[in-house]
């Protein structure tokens, strides 16, 4: 059913083709503001491992993301704080602000955007589960690209992290 819904929407895509004026606003009318707070889903402290002895950690409040990770022999942070403002903004009088950021559903994921970003997909964020020891755990799934491709699994707690550490994450 997903299967059929996404080549419909990408069959629609592709007759429009280059009236792509016609296509964005469908697209970008779900909501006329951009998401006050972080869903409470997401929010909390998860953890990644990097199968090298590097735990790293996402942090989400209800108007903040703190990433920190291990990679090429150092650490990097990055903090995004969420602002709000109309979904169709003149970006050009919006002021630069570096690490602000605005969210909005996308298809049942939380869709992270830069404050000034005009167009592209963003950093999606959603949870999912996973089986351990018959239980169902809670993960939290990190996608890009238009096509919103999961390439890193967060997870609560650093035993959960290194147990389900996946060779095909980068990090």
């Amino acid at each position: 059913m997903k299967v059929t819904k996404l080549i419909s929407v990408a069959l629609v895509a592709l007759t429009v083709g280059g009236t792509g004026g016609l296509f964005a606003p469908a697209v970008t009318a779900q909501a006329k503001s951009t998401m006050k707070v972080f869903p409470k889903s997401i929010r909390g402290t998860w953890y990644h491992y990097d199968g090298k002895g590097h735990y790293g950690t996402t942090k989400i409040t209800a108007k903040k993301i703190k990433s920190r990770s291990y990679s090429y022999g150092q650490w990097y942070t990055e903090t995004t704080a969420l602002h709000r403002r109309k979904t169709v903004s003149d970006l050009g009088n919006t002021g630069i602000h570096s690490n602000w950021g605005v969210a909005i559903k996308v298809m049942g994921w939380t869709d992270l955007m830069g404050w000034n970003q005009a167009a592209g997909a963003g950093a999606y964020f959603k949870v999912g589960h996973q089986r351990y020891h018959g239980k169902n755990v809670r993960v939290l799934k990190e996608a890009g690209s238009a096509m919103i491709k999961v390439y890193k699994h967060d997870y609560k707690t650093k035993h959960l992290a290194k147990h389900f550490q996946r060779s095909s994450e980068i990090f």
